[in-house]
């Protein structure tokens, strides 16, 4: 059969797995909070982003995407409303990436913050670096798994975690913050680290889309260079998360693209 060559499935030409550098996976999975429902097109609405701003970037005279072999996975078939099929779904999926390509540096998009446990739980870091508004440590006794409770969990299981941006919590999510010594700074982390970040983190000046704005967050050029930092360390995988919106090309998932494009030109 001959090739297609005028078509095109994704934001970049492909790579088969086994030979990338770099796969991106979608996980539209947000559950537990339904009231914000729209952070399941997260994927979607980075994936058009990236086919439609410039992807070079100047600071650091590299494109990523035109420099890393790139494979997009397409997105995780989640299960609405159980988010314990999902997560099975995830760690199992990220079982077969690492049986094809133990080398490749995977790309999670959500979705709602929860999904980032089970891929922790299969890639197994030493250190989460979190960036976000809020701590994400409640403990969840009514909802035991949902999109503010997935760090406690983590801390639960031995992860040390590093939180930026963090500046609104409740009061049993002191408690945690202190119990389990939960860092500021990268001082003296270990690795291998996993960087996971929600795009409420950044001031809703800049991202205006996401599920619960907290004002008073960081600017583009703050979160770029915490992210070099971070690359400073062994780095095994990464997210976003909570971009709630339904319209294409908005500021937030622009923003986004913009921010894995940093993140890329460290590798």
């Amino acid at each position: 059969m001959t090739d297609l060559l005028y078509t095109s499935k994704s934001f970049v030409p492909e790579y088969p797995l086994k030979d990338a550098d770099v796969c991106f996976m979608g996980i539209p999975f947000d559950s537990t909070a339904s009231f914000i429902a729209n952070q399941r097109f997260g994927p979607i609405l980075i994936r058009q982003s990236l086919k439609n701003i410039i992807t070079y970037l100047p600071k650091k005279k590299k494109n990523p995407l035109k420099n890393l072999k790139i494979c997009d996975l397409g997105d995780l078939d989640v299960t609405f409303g159980d988010y314990e099929e999902t997560a099975f779904r995830i760690k199992d999926t990220i079982k077969s990436i690492k049986i094809v390509n133990k080398r490749v540096f995977p790309v999670f998009m959500g979705g709602e913050h929860l999904v980032t446990l089970p891929v922790v739980e299969a890639l197994k870091p030493k250190t989460i670096v979190q960036l976000d508004a809020h701590m994400d440590m409640v403990k969840g006794d009514r909802e035991k798994f949902a999109h503010n409770t997935w760090v406690y969990y983590a801390l639960n299981q031995g992860f040390e975690v590093v939180q930026f941006g963090v500046r609104s919590w409740q009061e049993e999510e002191e408690k945690h913050h202190r119990k389990f010594k939960v860092k500021k700074d990268l001082k003296g982390i270990k690795g291998p680290v996993y960087l996971t970040i929600d795009m409420d983190v950044f001031d809703p000046s800049y991202a205006p889309d996401t599920g619960f704005q907290e004002p008073g967050g960081l600017s583009p050029d703050e979160v770029f260079k915490i992210i070099d930092k971070v690359f400073k360390h062994k780095v095994i995988g990464m997210d976003i998360m909570e971009i709630a919106s339904d319209r294409f090309n908005n500021p937030t998932s622009s923003l986004a693209a913009r921010t894995i494009l940093r993140a890329l030109s460290n590798l």
